[in-house]
């Protein structure tokens, strides 16, 4: 492969970086967000795999970055509202969509017309033994996840633990489907916060550096390709002498 493909490679990359940088930043407030890192192939990992042309290893034409989720928790912000909801530690909380179940940390929650406690979309939040539907407005969760209206016990939250949360599918509105994540054999380790939300886990100074950072490895890689242009354009006009 010769050097202006690996510049061209490299700035491709340098977009793909700075797309997923512009999307952690236009969420630094968003309540549960996950940030998102490009990771790029190694060269090593491409030479692996790299085709055998003339007795010399050759690059794949095209090398594109891959996102992965920084699955780490956020900080946990008090709101006073009794259905915001954040776990403290690891878990999930289940809730049923039109597609199945599916997975979020995001505990935003509020009570619909037939007393069910829903998330911002809709979806029924998931109990031990189903969707936890009350008859009035007064209800309390506690630290154990036990859903009581006055002092009656109406149900308890599920809450539910992945071995690999990586394995786990970014959907719409926080909601993750478990693709290829791994229900953990040991239980939670946490508890849930009734009145506080948790915030995202991007840290804008640290997204800032890393888009300086992408700038300038981009301008970098264009004043090589202005190099190369340069003097391939030097070279013509020389052959245009003879």
């Amino acid at each position: 492969m010769d050097a202006l493909s690996i510049v061209s490679i490299g700035m491709q990359d340098d977009l793909q970086r700075m797309s997923s940088i512009s999307q952690n930043l236009a969420n630094v407030t968003t309540p549960a967000y996950k940030r998102e890192i490009a990771v790029t192939r190694s060269f090593d990992s491409h030479m692996e795999q790299a085709r055998a042309v003339d007795g010399k290893a050759a690059l794949p034409q095209q090398q594109t970055n891959t996102v992965a989720l920084d699955m780490s928790h956020g900080a946990l912000r008090y709101t006073g509202n009794p259905l915001d909801l954040a776990i403290e530690g690891d878990g999930y909380f289940e809730v049923m969509t039109d597609k199945g179940p599916a997975y979020t940390r995001r505990g935003m929650l509020h009570l619909d017309t037939r007393g069910r406690i829903v998330t911002e979309q809709g979806n029924p939040l998931m109990g031990v033994g189903g969707e936890l539907v009350v008859s009035g407005t007064s209800v309390t969760v506690d630290r154990n996840g036990e859903v009581r209206q006055s002092d009656r016990l109406v149900g308890q939250v599920k809450l539910v633990r992945f071995a690999n949360p990586n394995g786990l599918v970014a959907l719409d509105n926080g909601l993750f489907a478990q693709g290829t994540a791994r229900l953990a054999d040991t239980g939670i380790d946490g508890a849930i916060r009734a009145g506080y939300q948790e915030g995202s886990n991007v840290s804008s100074p640290q997204e800032m550096v890393r888009l300086t950072e992408t700038v300038r490895h981009f301008e970098a890689m264009q004043k090589i390709m202005q190099g190369y242009d340069d003097a391939f354009e030097k070279t013509l006009q020389k052959l245009g002498d003879f």
